[in-house]
């Protein structure tokens, strides 16, 4: 997957042209990083969730690291 970064850092997320994020989730806190912005969507990878796709509304939820 060109998504998955080994051993993710926010360095080497930044170096790879992502955003990392901290995504507040009804299960917690999640670190990960957006790799596409869409309309409608924000596809975003966290490693303890995977791909997740976060709707405009949902992004007050997501916080730039």
């Amino acid at each position: 997957m060109k998504h998955s970064i080994k051993n993710p850092t926010i360095r080497k997320v930044r170096n790879r042209g992502f955003t990392p994020v901290r995504y507040h989730h009804e299960s917690g806190f999640h670190d990960g990083w957006i790799y596409k912005v869409g309309t409608k969507w924000t596809y975003a990878r966290f490693p303890s969730l995977g791909n997740v796709r976060i709707s405009k509304a949902d992004m007050r939820y997501v916080k730039e690291l």
